[in-house]
């Protein structure tokens, strides 16, 4: 089947066509008035102009033929790809067609996408054939990452992603000339995790360097944190305690101190009491000589966290632990050395805790939080307070963050997303917490339908596309940032082409192939030669005559 790639509907072909017809007629004209030349050689003349002047047609309309392809397979290379890696891609596949996002032309039962930048007009044209997608690492380029978009001050903020590095180099993230992370990177593929605490209220960017080369900005928002009552049940001061009681009272948390002196002599200290003197603890911190004492049994019997600190006997601290609060720990021994390191300086017991079917550790800690009725936390951590004496502010706060994070009770309102949210490509937000129970979420001056969750009547979701890059305002209260698909197109490309694979498939999936086709069309070099002989031929005819 042959047909016209000419668009009928542009005035400017119309108007070339209707010069093409004036010049067949032009041609016609002044061959036939030439009273010197003999019939024959008006035939041939008239030959050669209609020649030619068929060659400039069919330059203009660009004539296709669609044909049964010889190959059911197609490689489409994206514009980021090298050639030479491309041409290695298709060996190595066997495929014997390739194109460029650009070149693509034809259909086939299934093509292979290589790399991630390929224009939405491409994509809409493989509807009828079976997608694999191949995505191209390109070097010391990020390839997926993730963060939270909306975290609480005080939180921590985990930063997770993969790379593919061109050396061993660092990867670090920093606040302006502070770092608050850094890993090292082998060469080769890296799967990364960075984390630090939100200390930065409001709006927060940080910059990811690799080596000293800045390589994303991670932009999220931390909102007001929640104030929280922590209560301390010691047998007697210690610095431990005291140094984390005082980080508790400077980040705005209510903190009470009970030590035990003696049989019948005991103090008190409270620290920004303010008006939840009477309020029940949210988080008691104690140490395992403590687990049977009326006030921690009642908070975790009332459905509040319990952390366990200051072990020097795991095995039967363990024990005394369970029977006192009805918690199921276990652990076991690593080393023979008395103690082991965990990194950033510190020592925990040499010992592991053995994983249960309630139970979550704390990541890069030998910590971890037993799910019950309350949350009931056990460290093996030896002393964190040599951190603060040594000025090591940063490593002590992220510490803690990590530690205390899944002891706190859930606050109010809570909107979490994913990032990086791209601006264009639908985005799930999520709200949990929400005692009113709007029917909408607002987004700047638009709102999106909440769908409530089945299980959980607190909990919603909705799914929004951002329209444009920047900063956009939810519920008046947080911010989340929408980055520009072309200052993330690796990233942006990632997420575009996995979602289209996964809907593509699903697409696809029970319905019959169709017969593949291609269209061929005669190449810009072909006319070329064509026009250039029919012009000799123009131009020889009057000199053989």
């Amino acid at each position: 089947m042959i047909d016209v790639t000419i668009n009928w509907s542009d005035p400017v072909n119309w108007f070339i066509l209707s010069g093409l017809a004036a010049l067949l007629g032009m041609q016609v004209w002044l061959v036939l008035r030439n009273s010197q030349l003999s019939a024959g050689r008006k035939r041939v003349r008239l030959a050669l102009n209609g020649l030619l002047w068929l060659v400039l047609l069919g330059y203009v309309v660009q004539p296709v033929w669609r044909e049964s392809a010889r190959t059911t397979h197609a490689l489409i290379v994206g514009e980021e790809v090298p050639s030479t890696f491309s041409r290695q891609v298709q060996d190595s596949l066997g495929v014997r067609r390739r194109f460029t996002a650009g070149t693509f032309k034809g259909e086939f039962d299934s093509v292979t996408l290589l790399g991630q930048q390929f224009p939405p007009e491409v994509l809409g044209r493989l509807s009828r054939s079976a997608v694999r997608w191949l995505p191209y690492q390109q070097p010391d380029q990020v390839q997926t990452i993730q963060w939270k978009g909306i975290v609480r001050r005080g939180e921590m903020q985990r930063v997770t992603g993969r790379l593919v590095s061109s050396r061993k180099q660092a990867l670090t993230v920093r606040y302006g000339n502070r770092t608050l992370d850094s890993l090292a990177l082998r060469e080769g593929t890296n799967t990364f995790t960075l984390q630090f605490p939100a200390f930065v209220q409001g709006r927060t960017e940080v910059t990811l360097l690799l080596g000293d080369a800045p390589l994303d900005t991670i932009r999220f928002f931390a909102r007001p944190p929640v104030p929280l009552t922590y209560q301390f049940v010691l047998s007697s001061p210690d610095f431990e305690s005291r140094t984390l009681a005082d980080w508790l009272g400077k980040q705005g948390h209510t903190v009470r101190v009970t030590s035990t002196l003696s049989k019948d002599i005991s103090s008190s200290l409270a620290l920004n009491e303010g008006s939840r003197k009477t309020t029940k603890p949210d988080v008691v911190i104690t140490d395992p000589g403590n687990a049977a004492d009326p006030l921690v049994r009642r908070a975790v019997a009332g459905g509040q966290s319990v952390l366990f600190i200051n072990t020097t006997d795991p095995e039967s601290e363990a024990r005394r632990i369970n029977q006192a609060v009805g918690s199921s720990w276990r652990v076991r021994k690593i080393s023979t050395e008395s103690a082991v390191s965990v990194g950033n300086g510190l020592t925990a017991l040499p010992y592991a805790i053995t994983s249960t079917v309630n139970q979550f550790p704390v990541a890069g800690y030998p910590v971890a939080v037993q799910q019950g009725v309350g949350r009931i936390g056990l460290s093996l951590i030896s002393e964190t307070y040599p951190l603060k004496l040594s000025g090591d502010s940063v490593a002590y706060d992220r510490i803690w963050t990590a530690i205390l994070a899944p002891l706190q009770p859930p606050g109010l309102n809570n909107v979490t997303v994913d990032a990086p949210v791209v601006a264009g490509l639908p985005t799930d937000l999520q709200v949990n917490n929400v005692p009113a129970r709007p029917a909408a979420l607002s987004v700047g001056r638009d709102t999106a339908t909440l769908a409530y969750s089945a299980i959980n009547n607190l909990s919603a979701e909705t799914r929004y596309r951002f329209s444009r890059p920047g900063w956009h305002t939810i519920q008046d209260s947080v911010d989340v940032y929408a980055y520009d698909p072309q200052r993330i197109a690796t990233v942006a490309g990632n997420r575009l082409l996995s979602q289209y694979v996964r809907a593509q498939t699903t697409y696809l999936a029970g319905r019959e192939v169709a017969e593949a086709v291609t269209d061929n069309s005669v190449p810009n070099w072909v006319w070329l030669v064509l026009l250039l002989s029919c012009l000799t031929a123009l131009w020889l005819e009057p000199k053989l005559g």
